[in-house]
């Protein structure tokens, strides 16, 4: 490598080192600028999360300082004019450079020459390194008020995180009740009314659509309070009177010999076995002798002065009990199966009263995120504010208070009403009641201390509709199991029967802790 080849490398890189000063503080300022251009923009466009955008801007700098830098890059003959201007060399590498390639003594001089001066030349005299103060002024400037924009709250991100999260909200409640509609949306049962079951399902679907059309998750609120009332609407307000009256003439007709079976499955509300029973009554009643049939009469008589709440029910057995004192075998007959009939009406509509009451604490369920949130939300413009509003957006009304009965007071018979006097026996059916009997224990006790092993009741088989079978044909069942193994039953049977239950919130959860605490 020849002398003047030496100086210009040397003269080279220091241009470059030089550029690449210039243009890393220009891709600085450029990404600054923009980043303070993304900040202000935020406070009207919002972008979360912010660092993508920034970033964006880090890489247009970059690349920015990388072009330049390369674009920049100078030529041999532009090194060398620099060189001969800064270091004094009167074109001597210039013209060296030019004619390094030509022959003869004039050239072969002029190229010596400016080897002479290349040696004693000295780089150092191209002074210091230029810093592009203006440059990184405006870069630290700008890089400085969007770090302070950064840190400042933002309304309008904060506005944006809280939309994202009452759309999520939203979108969570009404899924939960869209399955609250697919578990009650259900075909309907014999003796239930197809219509109100369809009903149902639609009001829970138009509910989850609502919610999730909603503009804040207050107006959700009220949208499912709403729903709330319609569904309760769908519910028969005399079926308690109706249950009743089938229990009344049940215990009267269970004093009968020949009709003893189907009026203590009316007594035990055992509304399916009931229908059956009346059922077979109606075919037996040509082979009763005719004192029988009169004995009868009179039993339906009386069943039919008790079933006052229920007036096709009454009705029906007055027409049975008249047919058969005038001997008109057939049209007892016909009474007695339109009697089946009403119980098995009665029956399903338990079993909707049922899917009802879990509709309506499903979408109580369902409130209770779009509450806390509307709460966040007043809390968040409250603070923006720095006053509070006063209202509480999450009040709403309490469509889990019940139908107005007492929820502790329940007979045990009905899986829409109550959840009993004692929280440990579950809702509706007592867990280790049969069908026929009336006084078998159901609910585990655990013991206060020691190691002794603790039997229970094995848990009865629900059959559907809150109606449950014991293994005995009084309802007792016999086999006794160790307390551990059966109580995981009698909880998931209770807190079926409590989710199917029309009682308060408070409630359910005093029942859920009960059974909590029993596992412990």
């Amino acid at each position: 490598m020849t002398p003047v080849q030496a100086l210009l490398r040397q003269v080279r890189g220091r241009l470059l080192r030089d550029r690449a000063v210039t243009w890393a503080a220009n891709g600085a300022g450029a990404a600054a600028l923009l980043a303070l251009v993304v900040e202000l923009g935020e406070r009207r466009w919002p972008a979360d999360p912010a660092w993508p955008p920034l970033v964006v801007c880090a890489g247009i700098g970059l690349a920015l300082g990388v072009a330049g830098w390369v674009l920049a890059w100078p030529s041999w003959e532009q090194v060398a004019r620099l060189a001969d201007a800064a270091l004094g060399g009167r074109e001597r590498l210039t013209t060296a450079l030019e004619f390094a390639a030509e022959g003869g003594w004039l050239y072969t001089r002029q190229r010596a020459d400016a080897a002479a001066f290349a040696v004693r030349a000295d780089p150092a005299a191209l002074g210091p390194l230029p810093l592009p103060i203006r440059t990184l002024a405006v870069a630290a400037v700008a890089g400085a008020a969007a770090i302070v924009l950064a840190a400042l709250p933002n309304p309008a991100v904060t506005q944006l995180r809280a939309q994202r999260a009452d759309a999520a909200a939203q979108a969570a409640a009404a899924t939960q009740v869209e399955q609250v509609a697919q578990r009650v949306g259900k075909q309907a049962q014999p003796g239930e009314d197809a219509a109100k079951r369809q009903a149902l399902a639609q009001q829970l679907q138009n509910a989850a659509q609502a919610v999730r059309k909603a503009p804040d998750p207050q107006s959700a609120v009220a949208s499912l309070s709403q729903a709330q009332q319609t569904i309760r609407q769908l519910q028969d307000p005399n079926q308690a009177a109706k249950q009743d009256a089938a229990s009344a003439a049940g215990r009267q007709l269970a004093q009968d010999p020949n009709a003893a079976k189907a009026g203590q499955a009316l007594a035990n509300q055992n509304l399916a076995a009931a229908g059956s029973e009346l059922n077979s009554l109606a075919q037996n009643l040509s082979k009763l002798n005719s004192q029988q049939q009169q004995q009868l009469a009179q039993s339906l008589a009386q069943a039919a002065n008790a079933a006052g709440g229920d007036q096709k029910l009454q009705s029906s057995l007055s027409r049975a009990s008249q047919a058969l004192q005038r001997g008109d075998t057939q049209a007892a007959q016909q009474a007695l199966q339109q009697a089946a009939q009403e119980a098995q009406s009665l029956n399903g509509e338990n079993a909707f009263e049922g899917d009802v009451n879990q509709a309506v604490n499903g979408l109580q369920q369902a409130k209770q995120p779009l509450e806390d949130q509307a709460s966040r939300d007043a809390q968040g413009q409250q603070g923006q504010q720095g006053q509070g509003s006063g209202q509480n957006p999450g009040s709403g009304q309490n469509p889990g208070s019940g139908s107005g009965q007492n929820p502790g007071q329940g007979s045990g018979q009905n899986p829409g009403q109550g959840a009993g006097q004692n929280p440990g026996q579950g809702a509706g059916q007592n867990p280790g009641q049969g069908s026929g009997g009336s006084g078998a224990t159901g609910s585990p006790v655990k013991p206060a201390g020691g190691s002794e092993q603790v039997y229970v009741p094995g848990q009865a088989q629900d059959t559907g509709g809150g109606q449950n079978q014991g293994s005995q044909p009084n309802g007792a069942n016999s086999d006794l199991l160790p307390y551990d193994e059966v109580l995981p039953q009698y909880t998931q049977s209770a807190l079926s029967q409590v989710d199917r239950a029309d009682i308060p919130e408070e409630q359910r959860q005093l029942v859920q802790q009960y059974f909590s605490d029993l596992g412990q």
